[in-house]
């Protein structure tokens, strides 16, 4: 079956392409309005490594093709792309079936972001174990 079918799962596809524009037009804004980025308030206070620590750098390094720096960095960006990518194309696909013979997109489910919290906490685990026990910093 055609994912785009389902009027819920076209609506979540377009308003994920809407954000997506916004989003990156924020970033070239930021970037070309030469705005620093904040310091992790979280660190400041306690020392440790807040859940999102590591993924603007993340974000930079997966820009400039660094992918085994960005994994390294905070392995929920190079998920999020690697997986958003996938559902954009496939829904691309699906919405021009004249332009392939076997129309069926992806499917939004839970199960995608429970991943990504799962990576989140499991590398906000990790740095704070390596910085604590090991006194690695990342």
């Amino acid at each position: 079956m055609n994912v785009m079918e389902m009027p819920e799962q076209k609506h979540i596809f377009l308003i994920s392409l809407v954000l997506s524009a916004v989003l990156i037009g924020l970033l070239f804004f930021i970037k070309l309005a030469h705005i620093p980025v904040p310091p992790c308030y979280f660190h400041q206070l306690t020392g440790l490594y807040c859940p999102g620590c590591g993924g603007t750098r993340a974000w930079i390094a997966l820009l400039h093709g660094h992918f085994l720096h960005s994994l390294v960095y905070h392995p929920v960006v190079l998920y999020g792309t690697s997986v958003y990518l996938v559902y954009v194309l496939s829904n691309l696909r699906a919405l021009l079936p004249h332009m392939c013979h076997t129309p069926s997109g992806m499917a939004f489910r839970n199960s995608y972001l429970y991943a990504a919290v799962i990576l989140i906490l499991g590398n906000w685990i990790l740095k704070n174990i390596l910085l604590c026990v090991f006194h690695l910093a990342m």
